[in-house]
């Protein structure tokens, strides 16, 4: 089953969504550790919780905007990008772009499905 694993935030001004965002909700803000992305800025929400089987997504991230209107992106955890945009096509939906690889992270792809959203996926690196 996927999970929705992390979400992204687009901002016209970082700095001002960081304040928002962590003025708003407490949320923890702080630039990214890994050095491959200097300038992107990390999002924790709080600590995950199961109750009555529901967990908490509490990992995000804040992007410059890529484009007018560019929505709340959410990753999907899957096991197989490649398999899962073969499925995608399959089912009416479209990739957008092409899969990204994360340098030792993962890699990324992005896809339209039947009803117009983007969303991302998400394969974590096979360690």
């Amino acid at each position: 089953m996927g999970n929705v694993a992390y979400f992204e935030i687009p901002s016209e001004d970082v700095e001002r969504a960081k304040k928002f965002y962590a003025s708003v909700f407490g949320w923890d803000i702080r630039k990214s550790p890994m050095p491959e992305m200097p300038n992107y800025t990390m999002i924790n929400t709080g600590k995950t919780s199961v109750e009555d089987g529901m967990g908490q997504l509490n990992m995000g991230g804040i992007t410059k905007r890529a484009f007018p209107g560019q929505p709340i992106t959410n990753y999907i955890e899957v096991e197989d990008i490649d398999k899962t945009l073969e499925l995608v096509k399959k089912m009416g939906g479209k990739a957008v772009g092409k899969k990204m690889k994360v340098d030792t992270v993962g890699f990324m792809a992005f896809i339209k499905d039947t009803e117009g959203n983007v969303i991302g996926l998400w394969e974590p690196e096979k360690k």
